[in-house]
Formats: C-alpha cells, structure tokens, sequence
C-alpha cells in the first residue's frame, strides 16, 4: 500500500471538512478586514502583508480553531466508516469488528479513548484562545 492507497480515503475523510473551513476562513476573514483596528492600520502606513498576517489572521483564527476542533469529531467518526469500508486496521475497524463480536470491553475502550482525544483537543484549543486573542488572558 503505497501513496495510492492512501489517496481515496483521504479525500473521503477531508473533502466534507475542507469546505466548510474555507467557507468559514473567508467570512471570518472578510469580516476582520472589515474591522476599524484593520482600517487604522492601514491608514498607518504598515504594509499589506504585515496588517493582514499580525492583525487580521490572528482576530479571524478564533472561529476557525474551533470548528477544527468540533471537526475532529466528525474526523474520528469518519474513520470508524472509512477504515470499515477501504478494509485498513485502525481504531474505527477494531471498533466495528469488536461491536460485531460482541466484546463489549473493546468497545467501551474505544469509546472512551474517543472521547477522551475530543475532550483534551477541546481543552487544547480553549488554552491557545489566550494566546490568539489578547483580549482572553489569564487572570493572575
């Protein structure tokens, strides 16, 4: 199983996904540029690139974290029907054939497993708010 094999699932798992984060990086976009801080930097003189990656990128990744975030979901649970339907072992595939044999050990696993990676990436992307947007900083 070379790059080819690796092709069709990818795209089966990233096509959904891909179009809503670029719908969402566009309006979000759009909207930062639209922004008066934006509109003041430019009357400032700065340089286009530097107003669109330091002051408007930064303020339009905030939503963008967390539909990646909330997507990662749909990602594992994508898996569980890719891996069953492209025959790949994994973690959706152990899982299909453990629910088929009925070893319910195996699924409680899995399923805490799962829900223990959302919960920590849920976490993680809460944490990099503070980094992203000055106005969420920890109280000290």
């Amino acid at each position: 199983m070379g790059i080819q094999g690796v092709i069709m699932p990818a795209v089966s798992l990233g096509w959904l996904l891909s179009a809503s984060h670029m719908r969402l990086v566009r309006s979000s976009m759009l909207d930062a540029l639209d922004a008066d801080y934006v509109k003041m930097a430019r009357m400032k003189g700065i340089p286009q690139r530097l107003v669109l990656w330091k002051h408007a990128l930064k303020n339009a990744a905030i939503p963008v974290f967390t539909l990646s975030a909330v997507n990662f979901a749909h990602l594992f649970s994508g898996a569980v029907v890719t891996e069953t339907i492209f025959a790949w072992p994994g973690i959706g595939r152990l899982l299909v054939d453990s629910i088929f044999a009925r070893d319910y050990a195996v699924v409680q696993t899995v399923v805490f497993f799962a829900a223990l990676v959302i919960v920590v990436v849920n976490l993680l992307v809460d944490l990099t708010y503070a980094w992203i947007d000055p106005r969420i900083r920890m109280a000290r």
